[in-house]
Parts: C-alpha cells; sequence; structure tokens
C-alpha cells in the first residue's frame, strides 16, 4: 500500500477505533494470531457498520472490497485514495479477483464479504465465488469473521450521503475470529473441475463463519 494510502487508512481506523471505545459495547475474541504475510479476511454482513468497524479488526491497513460506497460522490474519492476495490459496475466486479491478487502479491491483506450484500440476520446470505476464486488463483489464509448485534441494536435509517435507508449497529458489536483456513485438497481438485473446489471452499468458509456466530450467541459474552 502506498504511503499516503496507508496514512489515510490509519487515521480513519484511529477514528473508528475511538467511536467503538467510546460508544459502544465492542469485543473481539481471537483464536489465534494472525499468520505472517498476506491475508484474506472475510466475515457475514448484517449492516453498513461492517465496513467501518471491521477495519480495526487488524493493526495492518486492508484493501477492502466495496460495492454501493463507491456510488457517494465524497465517499468515492477517499475509497480511491485509501486503495480500496471497488465492486459497483459490471465492469468493476470483472476486474476484482486481479485487483485483489494484485495487492496480495504485494504483501497486503484484502477483506471480502463473501455475501456481497446484507443478510437478515436469521441465516447467512448466498456466498458469491469471488473468496473461492482469488484463493484458487492466489492461495494466502483465508481468516473467518462471525460479526453480531443484537438485532434491537440493528436499525434503518436515512443517510443524506448515500441518499437512502441504510442499516446500522448502535451500542454493542461483537467480532468472532476464527483460526486461518487452507484448502489443499480444493487447490488439487482445482486442476481437474475448479467449479466445484470453488464451492467446497464456499460451504467451508460459510459453515465455519456460522459457527463463530453461533459461538457468541452460546459461549462468548453477550449483553
Amino acid at each position: 500500500m502506498k504511503r499516503k494510502a496507508k496514512i489515510l487508512h490509519n487515521i480513519y481506523k484511529s477514528i473508528v477505533k475511538f467511536s467503538l471505545n467510546l460508544n459502544y459495547d465492542f469485543h473481539v475474541w481471537n483464536e489465534e494470531e494472525y499468520p505472517k504475510g498476506p491475508k484474506i479476511f472475510c466475515s457475514n454482513h448484517f449492516s453498513s457498520s461492517d465496513v467501518h468497524f471491521v477495519t480495526t479488526l487488524s493493526k495492518d491497513p486492508m484493501h477492502m472490497i466495496i460495492g454501493p460506497g463507491f456510488s457517494i460522490k465524497y465517499v468515492n474519492k477517499f475509497l480511491h485514495w485509501t486503495e480500496q476495490i471497488p465492486a459497483l459496475t459490471e465492469v468493476d466486479k470483472k476486474n476484482v479477483v486481479k485487483n485483489a491478487i494484485k495487492y496480495l502479491k504485494e504483501g497486503d491483506d484484502i477483506y471480502i464479504f463473501p455475501e456481497g450484500r446484507l443478510n437478515t440476520q436469521e441465516e447467512l446470505d448466498i456466498f458469491r465465488a469471488g473468496i473461492a476464486r482469488i484463493y484458487l488463483e492466489y492461495p494466502v489464509p483465508i481468516i473467518p469473521i462471525g460479526l453480531i448485534a443484537p438485532k434491537r441494536r440493528v436499525k434503518n435509517k436515512h443517510s443524506t450521503a448515500a441518499k437512502r435507508k441504510i442499516t446500522v449497529v448502535n451500542k454493542n458489536y461483537y467480532a468472532n475470529i476464527g483460526k486461518a483456513m487452507l484448502f489443499r485438497e480444493e487447490e488439487e481438485l482445482a486442476k481437474s473441475d475448479k467449479q466445484l473446489a470453488e464451492k467446497m471452499i464456499l460451504k467451508k468458509i460459510k459453515k465455519h463463519i456460522s459457527f463463530l456466530i453461533d459461538d457468541v450467541k452460546t459461549n462468548k459474552f453477550w449483553s
């Protein structure tokens, strides 16, 4: 990541951290230290707050794959300055895998929401193939994360900047970070059946993220 992007990213992350510490009951659990080198972070996605809060889950800057944010005039500029990965237009989406791999090869981390859109919190949405395609093209550890907040804290409100309703979280927010995942069996399978390998990776990631969410509900601190 270029120096300017890194500085802007760290400033923004500090602001988000300050807000979380001041205004939220914010808890993070991590099963192990992150492996060194480039990584792919991924999680479920139930609110517009997610894209802000998850930037605090790593000390290193990350390139996040973002769709709707790039449609907002001034936000668009900031996202470009901080080298986030656009996934707004059809052209953008076609280049997501290529752009993500470019940053991974440079030694940087990326963050992706495999669902691609907000879920209802009742169940996880379909996981799109992008994360599996990125992994199979450039296998690095995938860090699964389960995000959750009490339903009473998740609200819809009108955003003047976005000119639409957005879903935000107030007061409570939790992140449960699992162990790094690698998919050696699927890497071998991809040589003969790439589509099946992608489906197997998506199924395993989705299952583990679901487990991490349920783990907060049943075993972790909950308020």
